[in-house]
């Protein structure tokens, strides 16, 4: 009886020491795996604002080279009907 109860008290000692050996693996591999999604969202999102801030740029320039293009056509129109007077 007693070298049950040594045996049942030494496989409860080594399952409490194994217990959060296991339980940091766990830990360290969901920390570590939570940290490479995170990682992989922050480039996606920095892919993504660069992606608009560039298009909203080329917006803004396609806009205004616009309205250059039509005031030099009025411009030059008004020229062209003042050399012609």
């Amino acid at each position: 009886m007693k070298t049950l109860s040594y045996l049942t008290l030494a496989t409860v000692i080594a399952v409490s020491f194994a217990a959060p050996a296991q339980a940091n693996t766990l830990t360290d591999t969901l920390t570590e795996t939570v940290s490479n999604q995170l990682t992989e969202l922050s480039a996606n999102i920095k892919q993504q604002a660069k992606s608009a801030l560039e298009q909203t740029v080329a917006e803004l320039f396609f806009s205004a080279g616009s309205q250059q293009a039509e005031q030099n056509v009025a411009k030059t129109s008004e020229q062209a009907t003042t050399d012609q007077q």
